[in-house]
C-alpha cells in the first residue's frame, strides 16, 4: 500500500474517532435539553445511549435545566479532551513524550487512589482526571496507529 493511502486511512480512522467523541459530547448536552422540552422519547434514547458508555451515570451531579447530563464527570472530561487531541493531531499537533507520560500518570494515579479509597474524589477532581485520561487515551490511540503503520520512535 502506498504511503498516501496509509496516511489517508490513518487520518480517516482518527477522524471517525473524533466524530464519535463529538457525538457523545453533543448527546450529553442535548439529552437534558430534550428532557426539559418535553421530548421524553428522544431524551430517553439519548440517555440509554449514554448509559451504555458510562457505568457511573447515577452519581453525576452535572445538570442542565435540572436534568442530569447522562454520564459522569470523568467520562465527559475524557470525551472532550480526546476530541481535542484527535482534532489537533489532524492539524499537525503532536504531544511530547514527557507530557504524555505525566498526563497518563496523573490519570491512572487518581483512578488507582480512588479505587483503593485513599481519598474521596468529587466531581471536579473527576472532571480534571477525565481531561488527563482523554488526552492520554487519544494520544495512545494515535501512537498505536503509528505503530501499525510502521513508524518508529516518538
Amino acid at each position: 500500500m502506498s504511503n498516501i493511502l496509509k496516511w489517508s486511512f490513518k487520518n480517516a480512522i482518527i477522524g471517525m474517532a473524533f466524530v464519535f467523541c463529538l457525538v457523545v459530547i453533543i448527546c450529553a448536552f442535548l439529552a437534558p435539553v430534550l428532557a426539559h422540552s418535553n421530548f421524553a422519547p428522544a431524551a430517553n434514547v439519548l440517555y440509554n445511549f449514554l448509559h451504555k458508555l458510562c457505568k457511573l451515570h447515577s452519581t453525576n451531579i452535572f445538570t442542565i435545566l435540572q436534568h442530569p447530563i447522562g454520564i459522569c464527570a470523568r467520562c465527559i472530561g475524557s470525551y472532550i479532551s480526546a476530541s481535542i487531541v484527535l482534532y489537533s493531531y489532524l492539524h499537525k499537533f503532536k504531544m511530547n513524550k514527557v507530557v504524555f507520560i505525566i498526563v497518563g500518570t496523573l490519570a491512572f494515579g487518581e483512578i488507582a487512589a480512588e479505587y483503593f479509597n485513599l481519598f474521596y474524589a468529587n466531581d471536579f477532581i473527576r472532571l480534571i482526571d477525565g481531561f488527563c485520561l482523554g488526552a492520554f487515551l487519544g494520544m495512545l490511540f494515535i501512537k498505536i496507529l503509528d505503530w501499525l503503520e510502521g513508524k518508529k520512535g516518538w
